[in-house]
């Protein structure tokens, strides 16, 4: 195994450093082979500058269904049950109905899009069993590897694929399980005992309907994820036990609120000091845009907390919280290996420079991008 080697020397105006996402101004960079070895006050006299740029970490989208890519606007006017709900739903329907070839290239193009608005690490929930799993994992290698995204595969198995051979495989091919949700009918512990080591995901108090059938305790005993997404519903007791119990949580507010199922509470999770990330959810119904998503968190936290600022834990939120949780390096320190790589997003003209609260003016104004040092990983 190789890492990418490249020598790379940058000059910003301002940036982000460390795990506190701590603003420096007027900051030289030199990164080689991957690892950040200078860090110096001052415009270096070689190299690439950019007099007007901002120096952030990579973003992670840590949950998406990417290959809904394929299925554009579907059912705009539905349920989400009858959208996106296993197994019978207008998703379903629509993934079924194209090629193997047509869903990897459904994969390819939703992360294309998706590094090209600044997440260069993707979480993805792979439907389509172990089938499914496998088309992501040949686009990985051939496709998505090479053009420096960090794309983790959680897959899952139909019901009738369900046998200790199937999970064995699974297994093999994915970074962990995407469960849909406690009522997709599988055995919870079986999954546990064989994905013990890995991610494992599931889709928790999405809906109110979810929320009173108490799905979060029955998951945690049953299931012990590590990774809930959405938790629109749960309660404030509940997001303590969250915290208590360490699993990360991902909010989708964009997806929740186009599904017309609810407004997660934000203030909330961030007041309890759950590792929060962030994601976009269905590349078919939402844009993979992390800023819009930050934006929203941002604009919730307003109403449930007017004149309030949490401009910078959702920043954190978007980058350092899910590198801690994939354990690795993403923020931007001396001797750090950039795991994640770097984006450089445009100040001057966006009015981010003049903000007199620069994460504000990041989250709000921040998407311009004008270089991405993609993602530096181990080739497999």
């Amino acid at each position: 195994m190789a890492y990418r080697e490249r020598r790379v020397v940058l000059n910003v105006r301002l940036g982000l450093f460390g795990e506190n996402l701590e603003i420096r101004e007027n900051v030289n960079l030199e990164i080689q082979d991957g690892v950040v070895t200078h860090i110096g006050n001052g415009f270096s006299s070689e190299g690439l500058t950019f007099k007007n740029g901002i120096l952030i970490p990579a973003l992670v989208n840590s949950h998406v269904h990417a290959a809904d890519f394929i299925c554009q606007e579907m059912g705009y006017n539905k349920s989400i049950r009858e959208v996106v709900g296993d197994p019978n739903s207008i998703k379903y329907k629509c993934l079924n109905s194209h090629t193997k070839e047509d869903v990897a290239n459904s994969l390819e193009k939703f992360s294309m899009r998706a590094k090209e608005l600044g997440s260069n690490i993707i979480i993805d929930f792979r439907e389509q069993g172990i089938e499914g799993s496998l088309i992501a994992e040949k686009v990985k290698k051939e496709k998505l590897i090479p053009n420096h995204i960090r794309y983790y595969i959680l897959g899952r198995l139909e019901q009738n694929e369900l046998t200790d051979e199937n999970l064995k495989k699974l297994h093999g091919i994915t970074d962990g399980y995407g469960l849909s949700s406690e009522s997709s009918g599988i055995k919870l512990d079986l999954i546990k005992q064989f994905f013990k080591d890995k991610i494992r995901a599931v889709h928790v108090s999405e809906t109110e309907r979810q929320w009173l059938k108490n799905d979060l305790i029955y998951l945690i005993e049953e299931y012990e994820p590590n990774l809930i997404i959405h938790g629109t519903h749960l309660s404030e007791e509940e997001i303590e036990v969250i915290k208590e119990k360490e699993i990360s949580l991902v909010y989708c507010p964009r997806s929740n609120l186009w599904f017309s199922v609810g407004i997660p509470k934000v203030v909330n999770g961030l007041r309890k000091g759950v590792n929060l990330l962030i994601g976009t959810d269905n590349g078919g119904v939402l844009d993979p845009d992390l800023w819009k998503e930050m934006e929203t968190l941002l604009l919730i936290s307003r109403i449930q907390e007017p004149f309030s600022d949490y401009s910078l834990q959702i920043l954190k939120a978007a980058t350092i919280n899910a590198y801690r949780f994939l354990g690795i390096n993403g923020w931007i320190e001396e001797g750090k290996r950039m795991e994640a790589g770097i984006l450089i997003i445009e100040g001057e003209n966006s009015g981010i420079l003049s903000s007199n609260n620069k994460y504000l003016g990041i989250i709000k104004r921040g998407n311009k991008i004008i270089y991405n040092l993609g993602a530096i990983q181990k080739i497999i």
